[in-house]
């Protein structure tokens, strides 16, 4: 065997230090980034661009008394790669990449492990001859092999279950209905297999939503379930179909997984939770079983734990915007800090997020923070949450809906209240008199924009006097993709984009690149990956009052709110074309598909609308 790679003792951070290829500074930020997301320090410095690969590369395996390798240029042999187990990989970050005789030939990211090593020797019974290789580009290659982060170990969980079924129409038109899976078959390996496949598909492919729909054309021939994902806020058909066989099974096993819903109940709508473990961390699902014309329709809404753990700098604000609002959640010369916070924007436009990571900043044990939520998605530690129930009759008129938790809360001593939604006069009367009284009040609303926010208040019926003594900001929000960082690649802005920079007054330098996504296997050809936050944050300032007190038009406020404001609000439209200079999305992306850029999108996919 040749272990000769693990000649070398100093770790990357001395090798670094040495060769003076980073200076103390670049270390140091580097270092605490890759405590923070347990990277090597190697790849932080490549992925904060404070380093060059091949640099990185050189260095170390000089040190390492190894040979690198740069696995995105090479021609991979995916038989190769499957000669160890995918687990194995992904665990110690190692990848097979070619065989000669009897000689393995492996890419590490840490060649000096000789118990790796030796491993890979035990289990092959060929002499292991290493590399190294950044983290990165181990795990893309495993992603191209396997699919992203499990997806393939779903498809072969379906594909073993679907394989075994009728295909054709002819076929399922002989099925007889009695023979139908029954709910009492839920518990049947086959099921578990394609319940546990469809949610392990979701997961590789960083869904927020599981759609399982069953459909039937009118002559009842082409009877089947559909599972839809929706993946960076667009509904993708998943690749495989459920035979119709297993519509009441499949159901049935949901159900069950909630341990809260009745299997047997198929005529009216059904709620309830599911959480399992993916990765060692724990994921929840929150249900919906609905009856449709053809059977039940289900939906699984993701509810990532770490969602809530999000930093509130991490969420994409711009630096000026961020300090503003933090100002505004961290109060003044130590003083009490009260008023009203509210986030706006439509249905998954992150709101939630927002307020939870805004929750997470303030949160400290010498504050009181209390919830009135509907439904309570995630559980924040420190923090006293209530659900609400509007179908709950206290007595005869009252209900426990948001204005009725409200008032409790203000008996119980807190400091700080957030309450889900502001959708009616009564609610928001007493959120403002919270704020009157001292309270730091934290809300959503359903507007589209922010000016447009204090308008509606007054248009509930609370006297705009009352709304500009209490409101302390609003803040308006949508999401939009980002580029794939993997496919992403300069161009030239065209005419259009340059005017429309200019109406917003966007500077855009002579010369200036903007950014596209070309397409590749990690984007699934859509050349977007993940999403990012554009804000509008409107801070309720003496000139904002003062406007509010004259007219609650919201062109009246935004043009204040923009021009004679000390804040200088900036547009969402505005912040989003920030955010295409540097190189983040695109202004398609900005303007919902209204610009001509250049990029096409799949056949069947269209554009988001942020402004919508």
């Amino acid at each position: 065997m040749n272990v000769s790679g693990g000649a070398g003792r100093k770790n990357a951070k001395e090798i670094f230090l040495d060769s003076r290829l980073a200076d103390a500074d670049c270390l140091a930020k580097a270092e605490a980034e890759a405590v923070k997301t347990s990277r090597p320090i190697q790849q932080v410095l490549v992925d904060l661009k404070l380093v060059d690969k091949v640099d990185v590369l050189q260095i170390l395996s000089r040190e390492w008394h190894t040979r690198a390798v740069d696995l995105a240029e090479m021609e991979i042999d995916p038989e190769v790669v499957k000669l160890l187990p995918e687990a194995e990989c992904r665990r110690h970050l190692f990848l097979p990449f070619a065989k000669e005789d009897q000689i393995l030939l492996v890419a590490m990211t840490d060649p000096r492990d000789f118990m790796v090593s030796e491993d890979i020797h035990i289990r092959t019974g060929m002499e292991v001859q290493h590399y190294l290789s950044l983290p990165e580009d181990v795990l893309k290659e495993l992603d191209k092999v396997y699919g992203i982060a499990g997806s393939g170990q779903a498809a072969e969980m379906l594909k073993s279950v679907t394989d075994q079924m009728p295909e054709t129409t002819e076929t399922l038109e002989k099925v007889d209905t009695k023979s139908d899976v029954s709910e009492m078959d839920a518990s049947a390996p086959e099921v578990e297999k394609l319940v546990n496949g469809i949610i392990l598909t979701a997961l590789g492919q960083r869904a927020s939503d599981i759609h399982i729909e069953p459909f039937e054309d009118p002559a009842g021939k082409h009877s089947r379930i559909v599972v839809r994902y929706r993946v960076d806020g667009f509904l993708h058909t998943a690749k495989f179909q459920i035979p119709w066989i297993y519509r009441n099974a499949i159901m049935a096993k949901i159900k069950i997984m909630t341990n809260s819903m009745n299997i047997t109940e198929r005529r009216v709508p059904q709620s309830g939770r599911i959480q399992v473990m993916a990765k060692g961390n724990p994921i929840e699902f929150r249900v919906e079983v609905v009856p449709t014309v053809y059977g039940e329709s289900c939906v699984l809404r993701i509810l990532d734990r770490k969602a809530v753990q999000v930093d509130i700098h991490k969420l994409g604000f711009m630096p000026d915007t961020l300090e503003r609002y933090l100002s505004l959640l961290n109060g003044v010369g130590g003083k009490k800090n009260f008023g009203i916070v509210l986030v706006c924007g439509p249905t998954g436009s992150g709101k939630s997020t927002t307020l939870y990571a805004s929750l997470n900043h303030i949160n400290r044990p010498d504050i009181k923070i209390l919830t009135a939520e509907n439904p309570v998605e995630y559980n924040l530690d420190g923090i006293v949450q209530i659900q609400v129930n509007p179908d709950l009759k206290l007595n005869d008129e009252k209900k426990f809906d948001f204005s009725t938790a409200l008032r409790s809360f203000l008996r119980l001593d807190p400091d700080v209240i957030m309450v889900g939604e502001i959708r009616d006069q009564e609610t928001a009367h007493i959120a403002m008199e919270a704020a009157m009284t001292g309270h730091l009040v934290f809300s959503t609303i359903h507007t589209n924009d922010a000016p447009n926010t204090l308008s509606r208040l007054v248009d509930m019926g609370v006297p705009s006097f009352m709304v500009a003594s209490t409101l302390k900001c609003v803040l308006a929000q949508r999401l939009c993709r980002r580029i794939c960082p993997d496919c992403k690649s300069p161009r030239a802005p065209t005419a259009d984009e340059v005017e429309l920079f200019k109406t917003h007054g966007v500077a855009l330098p002579p010369g200036t690149t903007l950014h596209q996504g070309k397409g590749c296997p990690h984007c699934d050809g859509s050349g977007y990956r993940g999403r990012m936050g554009i804000h509008e944050l409107l801070v309720v300032d003496d000139a904002v009052r003062t406007a509010m007190l004259k007219d609650t038009n919201a062109d009246f406020i935004r043009h204040t709110a923009s021009t004679l404001s000390p804040q200088k609000m900036r547009t969402i439209i505005s912040d989003g074309l920030h955010k295409v200079l540097q190189g983040g999305t695109t202004v398609r992306e900005v303007l919902g598909g209204s610009s001509n850029e250049t990029v096409d999108l799949p056949a069947g996919q269209s554009p988001s609308n942020p402004l919508k």
